[in-house]
């Protein structure tokens, strides 16, 4: 994968980002879900992509768990996924997410309503480059009238964390939860999509 220029989303690790943006904490952040068992699909996919990836050492490789679990939540969800999108112009709210999610449309364009940033171990640089990629979504939406909470998702594929960032500049992040239980991702997956319809329908 190219090197990203400077002046971008790369540029931030966690601290960082949240002392740029004036978030001086995190809250946490904890679900009351359903777990939703996977789909025969599923449960077959991720068991041929082990046999395919090398733990920790392809980025692009370590995707592929995320593929698989994302096309099973947007299913039921009228949503599409976008992957490897630049999102921004203004430096530094720009830079590229592995996966982007809007409504069920043509183009990429606003409403935003979730990102993702696919990482090999590293959180502190994964959630620094997705807070800054969910604020630059916010920021963006309200430009055109949509103003509602951005979500966001670091995950390593086998490894997930989940967060929020409010509309006003309150950041609420996750415990980690593994693929071991995909039951419990897929219920936070479709508890954090039903969320955004309603977002959009209010």
């Amino acid at each position: 994968m190219e090197k990203e220029e400077k002046g971008t989303f790369g540029d931030f690790d966690m601290a960082k980002a949240m002392k740029f943006l004036g978030i001086p904490y995190y809250h946490k952040w904890r679900f009351d879900i359903t777990p939703i068992s996977p789909s025969s699909f599923l449960t077959t996919g991720l068991r041929k992509a082990d046999k395919h990836i090398t733990v920790g050492i392809n980025e692009g490789e370590q995707k592929l768990y995320a593929e698989l679990v994302f096309l099973e939540t947007t299913e039921n969800h009228n949503l599409r996924m976008w992957q490897e999108r630049y999102i921004g112009t203004e430096k530094p709210f720009r830079g590229r997410v592995d996966f982007a999610f809007t409504q069920n449309q043509v183009m990429l364009e606003t409403p935003y309503l979730v990102v993702s940033e696919a990482k090999k171990e590293d959180f502190e640089q994964g959630w620094g480059q997705c807070l800054m990629a969910m604020k630059t979504c916010l920021m963006l939406n309200e430009k055109e009238g949509y103003v509602f909470d951005m979500f966001g998702i670091v995950s390593t594929g086998r490894f997930w964390e989940f967060g929020k960032l409010t509309v006003d500049n309150q950041l609420y992040k996750s415990e980690g939860y593994t693929l071991a239980q995909p039951d419990v991702i897929l219920g936070i997956l479709d508890y954090m999509f039903t969320l955004i319809e309603q977002n959009m329908t209010t």
